[in-house]
């Protein structure tokens, strides 16, 4: 008997696959790009920290992913490798006071090329009713 995968041609004895094998390779391709898809971002893909001179000092700044607010209400903090502790701000909400309305900064003493620490916010996405925790190693 033969498998239900494979069936012979008429008379020159060419084996066909049937239409359902690779429509299953099909299908089974779709659904790990769809899952890929609908992971969560990583924490780098939802916060860009970006350094910039000030005079003598170092402006970080926190630029959020087009997908993302950052909350006000709980101002994002960078935990420095000394313990200190960079709390970040911006001059303009929204109207509610909950989100920032540019990306907020904080300035860390003297010229640093690249900031190390862990930096914690409350991010939300545009439409979520809820935020969430973001924790990222720098």
């Amino acid at each position: 008997m033969r498998s239900p995968a494979v069936r012979s041609g008429a008379s020159d004895g060419v084996r066909v696959r049937a239409p359902y094998a690779s429509l299953r390779g099909v299908l089974l391709a779709a659904v790990a790009a769809l899952a890929a898809c609908t992971g969560e971002p990583s924490p780098e893909q939802l916060v860009r920290v970006e350094t910039t001179r000030a005079g003598d000092h170092t402006l970080v700044t926190l630029i959020p992913a087009a997908h993302i607010k950052l909350n006000a209400r709980l101002k994002p903090a960078l935990e420095l490798a000394d313990g200190s502790i960079l709390r970040f701000d911006a001059a303009r909400l929204t109207p509610d006071s909950a989100y920032f309305a540019v990306p907020p900064a904080a300035v860390l003493p003297g010229r640093h090329r690249r900031v190390r620490g862990i930096l914690r916010a409350s991010v939300c996405e545009n439409d979520a009713p809820v935020c969430r925790a973001l924790v990222l190693e720098l």
